[in-house]
C-alpha cells in the first residue's frame, strides 16, 4: 500500500455516491449473517483501528 491513505466514509443507509466510488478502490467489512449492518462511528473505528496498526512496524 502507499504511504498516504484517505479514508471516506458514507452516509448511513446511502453510503457514498457511485460516481464518487468508480474513482476509489473500495473496501468492505464481512458482516456475519444475519447482520444488517454496521453504523458509520463502529465502521470508522475498525478501518482506522486496521490502517493504524499497520502503519506500525511488526504489526498486522
Amino acid at each position: 500500500r502507499s504511504k498516504r491513505l484517505a479514508l471516506y466514509l458514507g452516509t448511513e443507509g446511502e453510503g457514498l455516491p457511485d460516481d464518487l466510488l468508480a474513482s476509489l478502490h473500495d473496501v468492505r467489512i464481512t458482516m456475519a449473517e444475519g447482520f444488517d449492518s454496521l453504523n458509520v462511528a463502529a465502521a470508522s473505528a475498525i478501518a482506522l483501528h486496521h490502517f493504524s496498526a499497520r502503519a506500525i512496524p511488526g504489526k498486522v
